[in-house]
């Protein structure tokens, strides 16, 4: 991670950085994705326009590459520190739209982590599978540096967000406790995205939304996984 990127993560809570996936596995994954809608129960329309699936994992392997790619592992490493696990993964489909688009519904994922050097109680990760910019679907994030998120901010108005644009296999990273949402537009592209979420192995796991299939506690990134949600322990019996 660079002097510059950790600046620019100190005073807005999130970062950029473009073409982590390359132009070959965003294709490959695309084409699991249209698979697996037309195989799967385990996809949920969750209004708005948005189809989501938090247990893709289960049902193929193609996208434990996006945990551990080296590239955000790197910086997340960094960010996070020693104690880095996995928390949540999903895959987000926003469908295009031919109305008027609903405000953006800010909130806040979690509390800030207070006494971390970038107050992370979570670090959210997101890869755009499809290409973003003003036309279509995007995220868009407050910037909020260090030291507001110390002051623990209850406010979640929208002001000063960012629209947050990137071709196919860009990656976004940002604090889970910053304002954040959709904006959707009238369009006619659908938006494809990975959501993944990471934490601290000494503090309580963020969810049970995402089941941890056993695999990913045998590889090469086995430290990552090994504080898995309860729904997991329960699914598998023993975790191993």
């Amino acid at each position: 991670m660079t002097d510059s990127q950790i600046s620019f993560f100190e005073q807005n809570g999130d970062l950029i950085v473009s073409d982590v996936l390359s132009s070959d596995l965003v294709s490959l994954l695309n084409q699991v994705i249209d698979q697996d809608r037309t195989v799967s129960k385990l996809w949920q329309s969750r209004g708005n326009s948005r189809h989501q699936n938090p247990n893709l994992l289960m049902t193929t392997d193609a996208f434990d590459q996006t945990i551990t790619h080296p590239t955000v592992l790197t910086i997340m490493m960094a960010l996070i520190g020693p104690n880095l696990c996995f928390e949540e993964f999903s895959l987000m489909v926003r469908a295009p739209l031919d109305q008027n688009p609903p405000n953006p519904g800010w909130h806040r994922d979690v509390a800030h982590l207070q006494d971390h050097p970038y107050a992370i109680r979570n670090l959210s990760l997101i890869y755009y599978l499809t290409d973003v910019d003003a036309s279509t679907h995007c995220f868009i994030v407050v910037p909020e540096d260090v030291v507001g998120k110390r002051k623990d901010p209850t406010d979640r108005d929208g002001i000063g967000a960012v629209d947050l644009h990137g071709s196919a296999g860009t990656a976004i990273l940002f604090n889970a406790g910053s304002v954040h949402d959709a904006r959707q537009r009238v369009t006619t592209r659908e938006r494809r995205t990975i959501h993944i979420y990471y934490g601290h192995r000494d503090q309580p796991a963020l969810s049970n939304h995402t089941l941890f299939p056993k695999r990913l506690a045998k590889g090469a990134h086995a430290s990552l996984f090994k504080r898995p949600n309860d729904v997991s322990l329960r699914v598998h019996e023993v975790y191993e």
